[in-house]
């Protein structure tokens, strides 16, 4: 059986009572006279509250200003992402290639020297490290953060606890895209179709072409792709046009990437042409094959907070065979999960943790017997489990493991491997140079 320590963390629940006060470029929100108050570039509606809030940019800072508390007080800020994600300022400020990738940067936690991983704007699976902060000797408290290209376009909610004071205080944030003049695609085309069928849309998995034309000779051609929640990333190399001005890429949607509409982006970096287009991703279906049966057993209402760990039984596979298993996420983005063994009556059981870094939504967790071929799924429910980022009790450290996460079972074979999510976002160039490809 597989066992892991159950995760130790302080209750941070509290009841609020919000008063608030707006300006074009402020926003202040206070609980029991504590004051927060977020500066930023410009000002937009919270869709969740209705409120004209301070709002910025992706790439651009924005201020954040503590009042009130008590003196030299150690005070934790958390950040609640659009999608209902709560996230560690120490790490959202980072944009990483990929978040699983071992980082440079460390963090001593509890005497142990951890990497910090960022956003990568996919996975998204960085070990969430608690902001805590002092305030001065007045009670004060500011720090300028940044809004990186890895934040979603919506509405954030910043939380800050006086963690001595015991003081709670919320606000409210807003990503906007930036508005200008088109850029200037001058005679610039780009192309992008499944390798396959030539169409403008392809599923999860799919290998696309990216074929541009009328840049100039020889010139450096800058591409990134943003995501349908306004997320940014960078293609993992820069191609070469050639003596007519075309070039040529392919790239892959894998399973990690959510369905929508993609756009992307070519720049020419001597010419200048701008030239951006559109590609729609879609899922791969799933259909319930054969007479096993998956259910969640735990919690009995099929939903839980954040933090939950939610107990999954299949039965009716065959005796000792292997069951793999995923989970689809709200966005339909696809994580996957060591595969699980039946025992003689073709039964399992996992329990699997999803924690604060994972969207709130409805999920799908599927199971597949490798030998019966038996397809079965069921659905679970994750809400918020609250504003603040657990902080680790005594003797306990920060979470380092990807979610979601089987932390028991009643599997006694090795599956070989501790990966939860798959293969990650390609991070090698296909070729090393126009004309050498690499296999």
């Amino acid at each position: 059986m597989i066992r892991k320590n159950s995760k130790i963390f302080v209750a941070l629940g509290l009841s609020l009572s919000l008063v608030t006060v707006f300006s074009l470029f402020s926003y202040r929100s206070s609980a029991a006279s504590a004051v927060i108050a977020v500066q930023g570039p410009a000002s937009a509606t919270c869709s969740q509250t209705g409120q004209v809030v301070p709002a910025g940019y992706q790439g651009s800072n924005f201020g954040l200003e503590l009042q009130q508390f008590w003196p030299n007080e150690p005070v934790s800020i958390s950040f609640t992402f659009p999608d209902g994600r709560v996230l560690s300022p120490v790490v959202t400020s980072i944009s990483d290639r990929n978040s699983l990738q071992n980082s440079v940067a460390t963090f001593i936690f509890n005497g142990v020297e951890i990497p910090i991983n960022g956003l990568d704007g996919v996975i998204d699976m960085p070990a969430n490290f608690p902001w805590i902060s002092n305030t001065d000797i007045g009670g004060d408290f500011y720090f300028p953060f940044l809004a990186t290209n890895k934040w979603p376009y919506g509405c954030y909610t910043f939380t800050a606890h006086g963690l001595q004071s015991n003081r709670v205080v919320v606000s409210n944030f807003v990503v906007i895209p930036r508005t200008g003049p088109e850029p200037n695609p001058g005679q610039a085309v780009l192309i992008v179709e499944d390798n396959t069928t030539g169409d403008l849309s392809s599923q999860q998995g799919a290998l696309v072409n990216i074929f541009g034309r009328g840049f100039v000779a020889s010139e450096v051609i800058s591409i990134w792709i943003t995501a349908p929640d306004g997320v940014v990333f960078s293609f993992p190399y820069q191609p070469i046009t050639n003596d007519i001005g075309s070039f040529s890429a392919p790239f892959e949607f894998n399973s990690n990437h959510p369905t929508g509409i993609y756009a992307f982006t070519a720049l020419g970096n001597a010419s200048g042409y701008q030239v951006i287009t559109r590609f729609n991703l879609t899922s791969r279906a799933s259909y319930q094959n054969g007479w096993s049966q998956l259910r969640v057993a735990f919690p009995s209402a099929r939903n839980g907070g954040q933090g939950t760990t939610f107990e999954v039984q299949g039965k009716r596979f065959s005796p000792f065979e292997r069951v793999d298993v995923w989970m689809t996420l709200p966005d339909n983005a696809v994580r996957g999960l060591p595969s699980q063994y039946a025992d003689a009556n073709g039964e399992f059981f996992a329990d699997v943790h999803l924690d604060e870094r994972l969207p709130i939504g409805e999920y799908d967790f599927s199971a597949k017997g490798a030998t019966s071929g038996f397809l079965s799924i069921a659905t679970l429910q994750l809400n918020s489990g609250g504003l603040e980022l657990p902080i680790p009790g005594a003797g306990s450290t920060v979470d380092t493991t990807p979610a979601p996460d089987v932390i028991s079972s009643n599997d006694l074979l090795s599956t070989g491997t501790t990966d939860t999510l798959g293969s990650p976002p390609q991070e090698q160039p296909p070729f090393t140079s126009p004309s050498d490809p690499i296999f």
